[in-house]
């Protein structure tokens, strides 16, 4: 089973700029088209994996970006995904 966050934004900008954030605060995260069950999204979201939750929780604040609208936990098992508000 697979599972991971996705940190959604409504400005493509402020999306690419997290993603960037938290590469140099040592996040491994990347650029992934946004699910289509997440809606208010500009399209693409930043990936990250579940573990690092706390920490980019923590970051989310002094990112600098403004148009961060919420996080989904993605689980699939054998190619179905299941996207769920958190």
């Amino acid at each position: 089973m697979m599972e991971y966050i996705l940190a959604v934004f409504s400005l493509r900008t402020d999306t690419i700029s997290f993603n960037s954030f938290l590469n140099r605060n040592k996040v491994a995260s990347s650029v992934v088209e946004t699910p289509k069950s997440a809606s208010a999204s500009c399209g693409v979201s930043v990936k990250f994996s579940t573990k690092d939750l706390p920490v980019v929780r923590r970051l989310l604040p002094l990112s600098g970006t403004t148009s961060f609208v919420r996080f989904y936990r993605v689980s699939g098992f054998y190619g179905r995904s299941t996207v769920t508000p958190i």
